[in-house]
Parts: C-alpha cells; sequence; structure tokens
C-alpha cells in the first residue's frame, strides 16, 4: 500500500516531527487511551516520546511500523494517527484515534474507511475494540466494518468487540 493516502480533507502519511506535540498530547490524554494497549510506560513522556521515534526510525527498516500521522489537508496539522498491523495469514488489524480537540467530526471514520478500502484488497481488514468502547464501534461500522460479537484476541489474549471489513477483489 502507498503512502501517503488522500482523503477528501485530510492526509494519511508518516510521522513528523512536527507531530509530537499532538501525539504527546493524546498520549498523555488518560481519557483518550483507556481503552488502547498501552503499556504504562507508553503512557509517560518518556515513554511516548521512544513510542514515536520507534515507529518514525521503523519506517525504512526490515520490519516497519505502519502507524501513520492523519493531518488536515492545506494546513499539515495532526488531528490523531491510524494504521494496521499483521494479526494473522492474509489478515491485518487496523486502528485509529484522534485527538479531543477534534473528536466528534468525522475524522475517524473518514479515514478509517479511506485505509480499509486500500487494504481490502490485498487482505481481510479486522478491527478489535474495547467491549465499552462504544465510539470506536461506531466508526467500524460507520467505515464499513460488519460487526461480528466478541472474541478472543489471539495476540493478546484479552477479548473485544471484533468488526471486519469485506473483501474488496
Amino acid at each position: 500500500m502507498k503512502i501517503p493516502i488522500e482523503t477528501k480533507r485530510f492526509v494519511i502519511r508518516r510521522f513528523e516531527e512536527s507531530d509530537l506535540k499532538g501525539f504527546l498530547s493524546f498520549m498523555l490524554n488518560e481519557g483518550s487511551t483507556k481503552y488502547l494497549m498501552f503499556e504504562a510506560e507508553q503512557k509517560t513522556e518518556i515513554g511516548a516520546r521512544a513510542l514515536f521515534d520507534y515507529v518514525r526510525d521503523a519506517y525504512d527498516s526490515n520490519e516497519p511500523v505502519h502507524s501513520y500521522a492523519v493531518a488536515e489537508k492545506g494546513t499539515n496539522r495532526y488531528v490523531g494517527s491510524c494504521g494496521y498491523a499483521p494479526y494473522d495469514d492474509g489478515i491485518v488489524e487496523c486502528y485509529y484515534s484522534i485527538n479531543n480537540d477534534d473528536v466528534g467530526k468525522g475524522i475517524a471514520t473518514e479515514v478509517t474507511s479511506a485505509l480499509a478500502r486500500l487494504l481490502s484488497t490485498e487482505v481481510e481488514v479486522r478491527a478489535y475494540c474495547h467491549p465499552e468502547n462504544y465510539a470506536a464501534h461506531a466508526v467500524a461500522e460507520k467505515s464499513g466494518f460488519e460487526p461480528k460479537g466478541i472474541q478472543n484476541h489471539k495476540n493478546f489474549g484479552n477479548s473485544g468487540r471484533l468488526f471486519v471489513y469485506e473483501r474488496s477483489s
């Protein structure tokens, strides 16, 4: 998949150093990360900075991390992130997160729809959401994912609500 990806209002692109302030704002906000699978250390300024640097350093490595910034077209202002990771053979798991100041504007739905549409031409695309993260459930469904009920995540061992995007041909 080729990055950057443009949607009507946003660009999904590699993280840039100028995104750090917005990334830290998200990672250090307990309300933003309460349903996400981050270690406690990653929710500190030092840990979040290390994660940010790790992702950026991995882009051109043999094991890239597919975590990308979501920025406004025109201004390049960081508003959140999205990405995907291998889950199983022929299956990826996607994620989406939007900074507090920009929640409720349809951003997550817009970028998740674009990401899933592109990925689904090559693999099955899934989203696992915390059972109580109702906003994430709504984004998944508005983005075209079908709810499949509560499932165990094979890599983390926890239960989550599974959503599957219909594979395109």
